[in-house]
């Protein structure tokens, strides 16, 4: 049989939002351990299957081993400090976005919503799967200027800044929900509970534990 070859990767920067504080889990989340695994190592692959370039986004020198890590310059703006910083470090013509604790999401599911927003040439898009959730989000790399100066102005929501970015030029932002990506109906789409279980983040051993569970249990 011959080698099997990659899927070509898409023109995407893929990042690893990994500066939270970790303070409900108590110890370090992106070095946490998932059925064997850091938490970061399974962000990072899940990126690699299908984008060009893949970082770490936050003040991580400790997970350089893993991928590149590019550093945050804001304190005490949450996820956005992580999007601003790899906007301003991207390569490629988009940048997506991936928590560190949310290990359960599949790679097809991230492939297939970057694959359409590149196609419908989505300036600012990201996931509702089952309720909104921003920090899962794709972003063109010239809306860097934008987000900056909405910082800049006291700005810290992640959906009004990923929104107002993109209308801040006459740009279009778009949230994918399960039906757009599996389709356009309810056959083929995964059920409410199995988005739930994707996209639950881990920050408390209680969790891990029961998403761990699900995963053993042919959940992924």
């Amino acid at each position: 049989m011959g080698e099997q070859r990659r899927p070509v990767p898409l023109p995407v920067h893929g990042f690893v939002l990994a500066g939270g504080k970790s303070l409900r889990m108590g110890e370090d989340k992106a070095l946490l351990r998932f059925c064997g695994r850091p938490m970061v190592e399974i962000a990072v692959e899940k990126l690699r299957g299908f984008c060009e370039v893949v970082t770490i986004a936050g003040n991580r020198e400790d997970l350089a081993g893993l991928a590149p890590v590019v550093r945050e310059t804001r304190v005490g703006v949450g996820p956005a400090a992580g999007i601003e910083a790899g906007l301003e470090a991207a390569t490629q013509p988009w940048a997506m976005f991936l928590p560190v604790d949310v290990p359960l999401v599949p790679e097809e599911l991230l492939r297939r919503w970057c694959a359409e927003a590149i196609r419908a040439e989505m300036t600012v898009s990201f996931l509702g799967m089952g309720g909104k959730q921003p920090a899962f989000c794709l972003l063109k790399r010239e809306r860097l200027g934008a987000l900056t100066r909405l910082l800049d102005g006291g700005e810290r929501r992640l959906e009004v800044l990923l929104n107002r970015s993109a209308e801040a030029d006459g740009c279009a932002s778009w949230m994918y929900d399960e039906y757009e990506l599996y389709g356009g109906s309810e056959e083929g789409a995964p059920d409410a509970a199995t988005l739930k279980r994707w996209f639950a983040n881990v920050n408390t051993p209680e969790e891990l534990a029961e998403a761990e569970a699900w995963a053993r249990a042919g959940g992924v």
